[in-house]
């Protein structure tokens, strides 16, 4: 009793300051462009693609990977609810390799939206019919990508999520990882489209998810982004066992250190690159109960809410606040 009334009384004395370190509720964006393709997504909302086409040649000329998968991303799922200014793209400029990877990139995620993220047991055959159309139709999209920007691993991380969704052997699978290899081994959004067609939810198991995600994280640089892989492994292991945990904590304790490691060794990075390890830090965190540690990323994360790992629980951009509130609740008692 006696400590309740302590935590009662520590969150009546700090509430309102915790409160007051992070943004308002309403100034949370999910899933923000970076700052470059801002100006690309305010564009091609007027119907004018040009912006766009300038910002992914710039990153394909500086080999900007990370950077160019974050905006190609962006402008693809702007392209699911705003087509016309890819279509006018398209009408200009039909071989540009860079509209290629948008496209192709808008073709899968739009197959995955028609297939729903529900269990398979769940999903109507209309909807795998729509969704096994769509990937056919990306597939030589896809294709383009490549011939268009050798060297570039964007194309193959589209490739590794069509190659799960098409339930290709294992010999495409492998065929396509060591393509990306052979582009960029430390690539971190290729990575991690790898690491799902091996995590236990679709063709591989728990095990086969850690082994990839820790060789992929031993053989990268302490400043790749592709050093959040094991959080991320250790973020499915818990949407799938909420006591998965408890099992290792010093695996746990290594992912938490290389994603921070990562975040401390590129202080200057953008949000469109760290915002997504610090949301899945402070999920993880606050399920193992360390609420000052997730609320200081989620101080530092400000507006920028990330659809993963927050989607896995509901409502991506509620599950953030709804944590957010709990996160605040405990923090602040704890003082």
């Amino acid at each position: 009793m006696f400590k309740k009334i302590k935590a009662a009384k520590a969150y009546l004395d700090h509430g309102d300051e915790f409160a007051a370190g992070l943004v308002p509720d309403d100034a949370v964006v999910l899933d923000a462009p970076s700052d470059a393709a801002r100006p690309a997504v305010d564009a091609a909302l007027d119907g004018h693609f040009e912006t766009a086409a300038e910002v992914l040649a710039r990153s394909r000329a500086a080999r900007a990977w990370e950077d160019r998968d974050s905006d190609v991303h962006s402008l693809a799922r702007l392209a699911l609810r705003s087509p016309d200014w890819l279509e006018s793209w398209t009408e200009s400029d039909p071989e540009n390799p860079d509209l290629a990877v948008v496209d192709a990139r808008r073709r899968v995620e739009l197959a995955w939206e028609q297939r729903s993220n529900d269990d398979a047991s769940q999903v109507s055959r209309e909807q795998f019919e729509a969704f096994g159309r769509t990937l056919e139709e990306a597939t030589e999209r896809i294709r383009q990508a490549m011939a268009g920007s050798p060297g570039d691993p964007v194309p193959w991380a589209v490739a590794l999520r069509h190659c799960r969704g098409t339930e290709h052997d294992r010999a495409v699978f492998d065929e396509c990882l060591r393509e990306l290899d052979g582009a960029d081994p430390h690539h971190y959004g290729a990575r991690w489209e790898a690491m799902q067609f091996v995590c236990a939810k679709w063709f591989g198991s728990h095990d086969e998810m850690f082994d990839f995600a820790q060789a992929s994280v031993d053989a990268a640089p302490r400043e790749a982004r592709v050093q959040s892989l094991l959080l991320d492994a250790v973020l499915e292991h818990l949407a799938a066992e909420p006591s998965a945990l408890r099992s290792n904590p010093d695996r746990v304790e290594e992912a938490i250190a290389r994603a921070q490691g990562w975040l401390d060794a590129n202080p200057d990075a953008g949000h469109h690159l760290t915002a997504r390890t610090r949301n899945t830090l402070a999920r993880v965190l606050f399920h193992l109960e360390r609420p000052r540690e997730a609320y200081e990323q989620l101080r530092a994360v400000g507006p920028h809410a990330t659809a993963y790992p927050w989607r896995y629980w509901g409502d991506a951009r509620e599950e953030f606040l709804t944590h957010r509130s709990h996160i605040v609740t405990m923090a602040a008692s704890s003082s």
